[in-house]
């Protein structure tokens, strides 16, 4: 019942931002001037998917996760804005095997390195703070080894990974609250789902080590919900002023 609330949040949360997104496009307003460069640190949560079935007694739930990078932001017109960087996240997935007494649940994290392009924009609102809508996409970089096996203490419950695509696209949806101060360096709170499209990485469940061939097989997208915080120095305060002397 947990996951099936889950799934239907992750979905009507990405359906609400495109929703948001489409309906304002035609209504952008000046998102910033010049460019401005800072850091990131993220929060999110992602689990694995079942592929054909799985037995009574398994459970997959969400797995928490981190993210870290740089983001760079660039005022290309008064329309709108371009956002890139590369960001570190360790993201991955918890699975349970509740009639097991010696081990009950099995957990990793994958490490990634993402290269998102986003466009940023402006949305129309009676708010004094700035509401920032983001529509684009990201190429995934799995960075870690392949075929990691996780068990239990007397190995009655494994999980074998192996990777599909270590190389994959995600889409970004994400709503932001920005905040500038007097020298126009900018705090952002934003929360963003990101979506895979295609399965990366297989996971074979097996009851016993001797076992070669999964009792069943799930899969792991990477897609995932964040929550994330961004400092943005405005590069003009990078530049030395003037001085003239007469």
């Amino acid at each position: 019942m947990f996951l099936k609330k889950r799934c239907k949040f992750e979905t009507m949360f990405k359906h609400l931002l495109i929703v948001i997104i489409i309906s304002n496009f035609s209504q952008i307003l000046k998102a910033q001037d010049g460019f401005k460069l800072g850091a990131s640190i993220y929060g999110l949560t992602s689990r694995c998917s079942i592929i054909d079935s799985m037995p009574e007694r398994y459970n997959i739930r969400f797995r928490s996760g981190l993210g870290v990078g740089l983001n760079f932001r660039y005022g290309i017109t008064p329309g709108f804005t371009l956002s890139s960087g590369a960001i570190f996240v360790h993201k991955g997935y918890r699975i349970f095997n509740d009639s097991n007494s010696n081990g009950f649940s099995l957990k990793h994290n994958i490490n990634n390195i993402e290269v998102p392009l986003d466009m940023v924009f402006k949305l129309k609102t009676t708010m004094t703070s700035e509401i920032r809508g983001i529509i684009g996409g990201t190429m995934n970089f799995n960075i870690s080894k392949s075929n990691k096996v996780l068990k239990n203490n007397n190995s009655t419950f494994i999980v074998t990974e192996k990777f599909v695509n270590k190389v994959y696209p995600m889409l970004n949806l994400g709503l932001e609250i920005t905040k500038s101060n007097k020298i126009k360096n900018t705090f952002v709170f934003g929360v963003y789902f990101k979506y895979s499209f295609d399965f990366n990485t297989e996971l074979g469940v097996n009851n016993n080590i001797s076992q070669t061939k999964p009792n069943f097989t799930l899969g792991y997208r990477g897609t995932y919900l964040g929550i994330g915080i961004t400092y943005l120095f405005d590069s003009k305060n990078f530049k030395k002023n003037e001085e003239f002397f007469y």
